[in-house]
């Protein structure tokens, strides 16, 4: 072994020491991807706590946690974790006022993964997007999501009523509808 040699084996050695003995990962990988989704929700979670810092967030901060949870999510369309990437694009969209974009997401999310484990809280999402925030609004929407949402076992019987009660009033919009339900019973028939 000449003297070269050994000299590349001692900075090779260093190297793999200084850096953990780490091999360099895949950046296309599960724990890549999820790293860098963590590393950005992490910098908006710092953000948004001061309330000043969150009002000059720029947009585009929002749009690259969007470009990463959907970068997961078409790597790995099958997996769990990309749910719950389709779920934080659904709302990271609404926050944007991006309606179609959110409802668009909120639809792959319920056709992807059926039995979605926040099933109920995207389907009154869905619902209270088209009610109040589309414009126009989409009727046969809301009572889409809203009947959909009444079948979830685990909605509690109360939201079933209320939700029963906003689809046999859906000619209304939703603000007429809180006008209609501020009234005394006696004036709302």
């Amino acid at each position: 072994m000449n003297v070269k040699s050994l000299f590349l084996g001692a900075v090779g050695a260093i190297l793999l020491v200084a850096c953990g003995g780490k091999t360099e990962q895949d950046p296309n990988s599960r724990e890549s991807l999820k790293a860098n989704i963590k590393q950005m929700e992490d910098s908006i979670a710092k953000i948004v706590r001061d309330p000043q810092q969150a009002a000059k967030m720029p947009t585009l901060t929002s749009i690259e946690l969007i470009n990463r949870l959907t970068a997961y999510y078409h790597a790995f369309p099958k997996d769990e974790y990309a749910a719950d990437c389709l779920f934080k694009v659904h709302i990271k969209y609404g926050e944007l006022n991006a309606h179609e974009k959110a409802i668009s997401y909120g639809d792959t999310l319920l056709k992807a993964f059926p039995k979605y484990k926040n099933r109920d809280f995207l389907l009154e999402s869905l619902a209270s997007t088209c009610d109040v925030l589309l414009d126009p609004r989409d009727t046969s929407k809301v009572r889409q999501y809203y009947t959909l949402l009444l079948k979830e076992p685990k909605v509690p019987a109360q939201k079933k009523a209320e939700v029963k009660a906003r689809l046999r009033h859906l000619d209304m919009d939703f603000y007429e509808y809180i006008n209609f339900q501020s009234q005394p019973t006696a004036k709302r028939k």
